[in-house]
């Protein structure tokens, strides 16, 4: 099993490889490099290559259904568009080849819907497919931003703030929505196999909050407009309600005899920390004047999303991929590596966006190469690591 897998984590190490790229550019830069196409590849890879590609892939395993036929090749096919996105975006941003790759590949995840909720046994009656099922109505709701953009832009709007605004709304839903949702599947999975109780009624408050939160929430992001204070309101109930969520997560899984390995304990107390501070920052953002604090520093707003994407997100993927024992790390070097990675990068963009030095850049690109590096381990850990899934043989 572990070699479906492995091609998630070669996304990773490859989207992570881009984003090195782009630091070094800040310090030397290079003439035959577009930033902004290239900037395009690098979300794209990390988002849909490596993120919702590790979700999709666990569910498949997760759910038993790597067995029938129809997914194994609707994985592949993704797999060869991904692969096309990878070369076109860094070539021609979003030209007709992205544009049509990124719309086959949406089309392919509707449809891995449509057959999840016909094949995926137990209905909402297991938090872990119920989460996964809310996980990829959200992807279907939130691909309708792309789709919005070609509208826009054949309008005449493709520097409008409604332009922006469904980007935003795009990777809100994303990364507040799809990706939530589906690290809580994986977990959820995670406790049903290790016969933890996982109490129904606090599971579904947990994510009735969640998703309650959601649309709300979404106005913080269109704050950058300057609309009217109701969208600050707004967005600011949306916090609330997230952050209470955030607090019966803490509360069901608090009272869990959960016994972690080591490492995995470290990277999963550092996700759940960084959703956390999320939870907050949004809290605060909902302020006029920071949100415009948050409009005018850009390195801010890429910590913001990198707290979400590395620290939450993706640190939450690696602890599960250990504990699953699809990753198995003997030495603490690669862990050591990631988390100093993170949290240089971290510092190091806060503090840029409040002091103006030269060193900032040399600094981030250092402490990008540092987590890039463990990255890479990881992924070799998965190639060379001998176990599977527990209770799923490997095909």
């Amino acid at each position: 099993m572990n070699k479906q897998f492995r091609i998630p984590f070669l996304f990773l190490v490859v989207g992570g490889s881009i984003g090195l790229l782009l630091r070094w550019h800040f310090l030397s830069p290079f003439s035959w490099l577009n930033y902004s196409f290239w900037l395009h590849g690098h979300s794209h890879i990390m988002f849909l290559g490596w993120i919702l590609n590790f979700l999709l892939t666990a569910y498949l395993f997760n759910f038993l259904l790597w067995e029938k036929r129809r997914y194994r090749l609707l994985f592949w096919l993704n797999q060869v568009l991904l692969v096309g996105m990878l070369i076109s975006f860094p070539m021609q941003g979003y030209g007709v080849v992205s544009i049509c790759l990124s719309a086959a590949h949406t089309f392919c995840i509707w449809l891995f819907t449509v057959w999840f909720f016909k094949h995926a046994s137990d209905g909402w009656s297991s938090p872990s497919i119920g989460c996964a099922r809310i996980s990829l109505l959200l992807f279907a709701w939130a691909s309708i931003g792309p789709f919005l953009l070609g509208m826009l832009k054949a309008n005449g709007l493709g520097h409008s703030p409604w332009y922006y605004n469904v980007v935003y709304y795009y990777l809100h839903f994303q990364y507040n929505g799809v990706f939530v949702f589906g690290v809580l599947s994986l977990w959820f999975n995670w406790m049903e196999r290790q016969q933890l109780i996982v109490d129904s009624t606090q599971s579904r408050r947990l994510y009735v909050l969640l998703l309650s939160s959601l649309f709300p929430s979404y106005f913080l992001s269109t704050l950058w407009s300057q609309p009217p204070i109701v969208f600050n309101v707004i967005g600011f109930i949306g916090a609330s309600l997230q952050l209470l969520a955030f607090y019966y997560f803490i509360k069901l899984i608090w009272v869990r005899d959960v016994q972690l390995k080591r490492y995995s304990g470290i990277l999963i107390r550092i996700a759940i920390a960084s959703f956390g501070l999320k939870c907050l920052l949004q809290l605060v953002s909902a302020h006029p004047a920071v949100a415009q604090l948050a409009l005018e520093s850009r390195p801010l707003l890429i910590a913001y999303l990198h707290l979400v994407l590395i620290g939450s997100i993706s640190f939450s993927l690696l602890a599960w991929s250990i504990e699953m024992e699809l990753v198995i790390l003997r030495y603490s070097q690669p862990l050591l590596f990631v988390v100093t990675g993170f949290l240089g990068t971290e510092l190091v963009m806060v503090f840029s966006g409040f002091i103006v030095s030269n060193i900032w850049s040399l600094l981030l690109f250092v402490f990008s190469l540092v987590l890039l590096a463990g990255l890479v381990i990881f992924a070799l850990r998965v190639s060379i690591g001998g176990a599977s899934i527990k209770g799923i043989s490997d095909e």
